[in-house]
């Protein structure tokens, strides 16, 4: 069917079957158009918050109405933020996937399940949704399914920040591109893959990211997704703006904005108001940036969406910081890094606590300082992006020049490396929490912020010259009395 046809249909004609009503919403979801969608299927679902009519109905076309459901309950609820709509959307999805099981239809449980994961990294659920991005892909031959599986599959990866992962599934789905003629999923896969390269940073990387930008626009446009072309510009907007080109950077979201309001979808806008939030940040136009980053946290805050409201509110509270608004920026802050702990993505709530001493560091007591960096480390993982270590390796100088309270200079050797002078400043602070906790490490690994075990390992394998300034180990008596 003619997407201008398509587009044309308000409503759905009596004796519609659910078949051609089904196949018609699917067709204008592929290309962003919810509500039209929606109103494709008016015969046999009513919106958000009802259930679809399956009477009259085959098995298969049964299956099919609760996926289309699920599906538009899904986009839908993100596009209008509805509180509850990723748990209503995999109520029908999952269903769905019985039902397809059922038939026996091993392409369409991997189309459901695909729908399903979505749902879940929407929730910030990363693991349960890489179950079923991984259940999809083991019951998927068809090319077209299996690019949309490990395109979607890279949104998990780049949300914990496991780049070489999403590098790696991109590379997996390469090969099938010569396969697929469907305009919106190739748009849809230069996309996914400009957004890695963004993300992995570095000029060749942005580089890369702009021409695959480029190419994605090109499909979108051919296929008519203004939904997902408004995204592409936003996503230039967010690389112009690492390049300083702030003006141009504004041009590309404002007109991104404009589409989307057109759209109805406030999730979307809301994402793209954090964007020009952060370029207001860099022009020094503070005040702008924080009603800005509180419009998009408000609105984001109402659909269950964690990972793009932590982003809001951790804008919002750099922007607070840089007013001298100190107390209410800490408490922005940790409610930012908690929401994306949440979420499922530790890293990004360890970069947000790096945001926190990077803004109000001379704001933080001592213990704080020492507190916020350990919180940081411990979130961050193993798989870091050259620029957050870059951060971190700053915000260890930092620990170690204040928490310390001892002058870089002093004492120390001028060929002696970060990493030894680290390990020299982590023992003089045991030393010293151990010498005032009378050797207790119980009581030493409360006053660093770590938990005995950790301060036991860190004493044993880095510095077991501190082994004697430990209180000796009491073998406690077995008792007499019988259990």
């Amino acid at each position: 069917m003619e997407i201008e046809t398509l587009l044309k249909t308000k409503t759905v004609r009596a004796e519609q079957t659910a078949a051609t009503a089904c196949r018609a919403a699917k067709e204008l979801e592929n290309i962003g158009e919810y509500d039209a969608a929606r109103n494709a299927l008016t015969g046999f679902w009513k919106g958000i918050g009802s259930r679809p009519r399956l009477e009259d109905s085959d098995s298969a076309e049964q299956a099919e109405l609760l996926l289309r459901a699920g599906t538009l309950t899904g986009w839908l609820g993100s596009s209008g933020q509805v509180a509850d709509a990723q748990q209503l959307a995999k109520d029908f999805v999952s269903e769905s996937v019985r039902a397809f099981e059922k038939i026996g239809d091993r392409e369409k449980m991997a189309e459901a399940e695909t729908d399903l994961a979505i749902c879940y990294w929407r929730e910030g659920a990363m693991d349960e949704a890489r179950v079923w991005f991984q259940s999809a892909l083991s019951h998927s031959s068809d090319p077209t399914n299996q690019l949309r599986i490990l395109v979607n599959s890279t949104t998990v990866e780049v949300s914990t920040n496991h780049l070489n992962e999403a590098v790696s599934l991109l590379e997996r789905a390469t090969p099938l591109l010569n396969s697929i003629s469907d305009e919106a999923s190739l748009g849809r896969f230069y996309m996914q893959r400009a957004i890695v390269f963004r993300r992995l940073g570095g000029a060749e990387n942005l580089d890369r990211s702009l021409m695959d930008h480029t190419a994605a626009s090109i499909h979108f446009e051919r296929a008519n997704h203004r939904r997902y072309f408004a995204r592409v510009k936003n996503n230039i907007g967010i690389i112009l703006l690492e390049l300083a080109r702030y003006d141009d950077a504004l041009n590309h979201l404002e007109e991104a904005r404009q589409t989307l309001v057109e759209l109805g979808d406030i999730g979307t806008v809301a994402q793209i108001n954090e964007t020009r939030a952060r370029v207001y940040l860099a022009q020094g136009r503070y005040a702008d940036a924080e009603k800005l980053a509180y419009s998009s946290a408000s609105a984001l805050s109402r659909g269950g969406e964690k990972s793009l409201l932590a982003e809001a509110l951790e804008t919002q509270g750099v922007a607070l910081a840089r007013q001298g608004r100190y107390q209410s920026a800490l408490a922005m802050l940790k409610r930012a890094g908690e929401t994306a702990e949440a979420a499922g993505d530790s890293a990004a709530s360890g970069r947000t606590f790096l945001t926190i001493l990077e803004e109000l560091r001379s704001f933080l007591a001592p213990h704080e300082i020492g507190d916020l960096y350990h919180q940081a480390d411990s979130r961050l993982g193993e798989d870091l992006s050259h620029e957050t270590i870059r951060r971190l390796r700053a915000s260890a100088r930092f620990v170690i020049g204040n928490v310390a309270g001892i002058p870089r200079s002093e004492g120390v050797p001028a060929t002696m490396s970060f990493e030894e002078e680290v390990r020299r400043r982590e023992s003089e602070l045991i030393k010293r929490a151990l010498e005032e906790a009378n050797g207790s490490v119980t009581r030493a690994a409360k006053t660093l912020g770590l938990t005995h075990q950790g301060l036991c390992y860190i004493i044993n394998y880095r510095h077991p010259d501190l082994l004697t300034a430990r209180a000796p180990i009491r073998v406690r008596r077995k008792s007499l009395m019988k259990k």
